[in-house]
């Protein structure tokens, strides 16, 4: 799957264009993907996916997939190409001109795919029928996909980000189609966890990166492609630490390697409790140790 840049830009050959910020990549934005690859090889021409980049700047609510994450499933969802565009450099363009200048004169656009929901351009004054209606004009098509419900909940990006914010881990699940889960590298801590008998690992949290309601989950570590059973703390420590850094502590059962610097996947899974802050060292070890055995409970009912 090859990354477009500008430099590739304008395109001579014709491309279908799957356009929207595909945050979590969840069922609908699958059944989006699915479509237009299907007119793209009907038509013998890539399939391209248009979204907007990662940074600061472009933050508009958190994301709940990364950049890389993201390239990875569309690769799977048959993406020929992705295109990051720059969030900034298109917001306040009407959507007349965004259609003209951007899909057709820099992309020729043969088709294009976005979801019921799409909204563009300056104050998200276009739709999909905008679209629809200008590109036909042009001589080019749009297909707008509908939405796409699990267990009678239509999946939405808002909905899933919601359920995570919520703790509602298994939900978000459903709708994304896949279980929920971040990769991020594995930061220096204070070791408390091993004075206790626990050692950890901390991942903080990118300040563009949806954080999961606090609290202490199962969960399952993704580590050289095998998986382990662990606990994962998510908040600020606050019996431990003064700080507001929000940071994911995991406990990996059966696991004490040093994993500093390097990436873990942790896989959420039941919300155990919220998280507290204890009185004393002591009491926080009790509350592991309770942690660590619903935890094994937990995955021997439902692994």
């Amino acid at each position: 799957m090859k990354i477009i840049t500008v430099r590739d830009l304008p395109f001579e050959k014709p491309c279908v264009i799957s356009i929207g910020n595909f945050d979590g990549l969840h069922v609908g934005h699958a059944s989006l993907l699915e479509k237009a690859k299907g007119i793209a090889v009907k038509k013998g021409i890539p399939m391209v996916v248009f979204t907007f980049e990662e940074t600061p700047k472009n933050i508009l609510a958190k994301h709940i997939t990364r950049s890389s994450d993201k390239l990875k499933l569309l690769e799977i969802y048959g993406a020929d190409a992705v295109y990051f565009e720059d969030f900034e450099a298109c917001r306040d363009m009407f959507p007349r001109e965004f259609i003209k200048e951007v899909l057709i004169d820099k992309f020729n656009a043969s088709d294009v795919v976005c979801g019921y929901d799409y909204r563009f351009g300056k104050n998200r004054s276009g739709d999909s029928g905008t679209l629809v209606k200008t590109l036909e004009e042009a001589g080019r098509s749009a297909v707008v996909v509908p939405p796409v419900s699990v267990g009678g909940v239509a999946a939405s990006s808002s909905l899933i980000r919601q359920y995570i914010k919520d703790g509602e881990i298994n939900k978000a699940s459903e709708l994304l189609g896949r279980r929920y889960s971040f990769n991020l590298p594995v930061v220096e801590g204070r070791h408390i966890g091993r004075k206790i008998g626990f050692p950890t690992i901390n991942q903080l949290f990118p300040p563009y990166q949806l954080v999961p309601a606090f609290g202490v989950y199962a969960c399952l570590c993704e580590i050289g492609g095998v998986f382990y059973k662990g606990v994962s703390d998510i908040g600020v420590k606050p019996t431990v630490s003064d700080t507001n850094d929000v940071i994911c502590e995991t406990h990996i059962l059966d696991f004490d390697e040093n994993m500093y610097r390097r990436d873990v996947r942790i896989f959420l899974f039941s919300k155990l409790r919220d998280e507290k802050k204890f009185s004393s060292i002591e009491k926080l070890k009790e509350a592991v140790a309770e942690d660590v055995k619903k935890t094994k409970n937990y995955f021997s009912a439902n692994l």
